[in-house]
């Protein structure tokens, strides 16, 4: 039993890798089609794995923040402006209670995300309209946001849920010149992933 456990689990994160990998060169693609931006890798999963390993399951306040790290910088090389990013797939937001907009987020995600890096935004990427969903972690504030936190049975997994309904955007607020032709090149590259609604989170 424990075994089959594992051997599911590790699938799972394996699959979860994957959709994670294609959805961060999605948003580089977005990143670098826009003028006069440049993408640079910057989160821990695009430095040394050895050090992911050695982190995970370390829970003090140094280590939290490495591993919080958002995956871009975003550099303007005109106005020199520069925009930290962190990419999550969602293939289910509920709207079962408008206006709700409930995402899904591993235990103590967005916390260190307040905490570490409150200037960063949240590019979520979800496989149907709205597509491409951008959060301004300045704009999220712990007793308005955060719904509710559910244990997670199959994984023996907390997960929490937040509302970003009124301050989620559209990505053209942050990136206003990429075109349509370019979105739609980037939507068409989305996963196409069956929503869990008892998990809903990838990364």
């Amino acid at each position: 039993m424990f075994l089959c456990f594992y051997m599911e689990d590790s699938k799972r994160w394996k699959e979860d890798k994957t959709i994670g990998d294609m959805t961060e060169s999605i948003v580089e693609f977005l990143i670098n089609s826009s003028e006069n931006w440049k993408c640079v890798k910057y989160g821990m999963e695009n430095h040394i794995e050895d050090l992911r390993k050695l982190l995970k399951d370390n829970l003090d306040e140094t280590s939290r923040r490495i591993k919080s790290m958002p995956d871009f910088i975003a550099v303007n090389q005109k106005t020199n402006e520069i925009i930290l990013i962190d990419v999550k797939y969602r293939s289910f937001i509920d709207r079962r209670n408008p206006p709700n907009l409930l995402y899904g987020f591993s235990y103590g995600q967005i916390k260190d995300y307040l905490e570490f890096w409150k200037d960063l935004k949240l590019l979520i990427v979800h496989n149907h309209e709205p597509y491409f969903i951008v959060v301004d972690m300045k704009d999220v504030e712990w007793h308005k946001h955060f719904h509710n936190r559910q244990y997670r049975k199959k994984d023996n997994k907390m997960f929490e849920q937040w509302n970003f309904a009124g301050i989620q955007k559209d990505i053209k607020n942050l990136f206003p010149d990429l075109s349509d032709e370019i979105i739609n090149k980037a939507i068409d590259m989305i996963p196409d992933r069956k929503p869990k609604n008892d998990s809903q989170t990838t990364h």
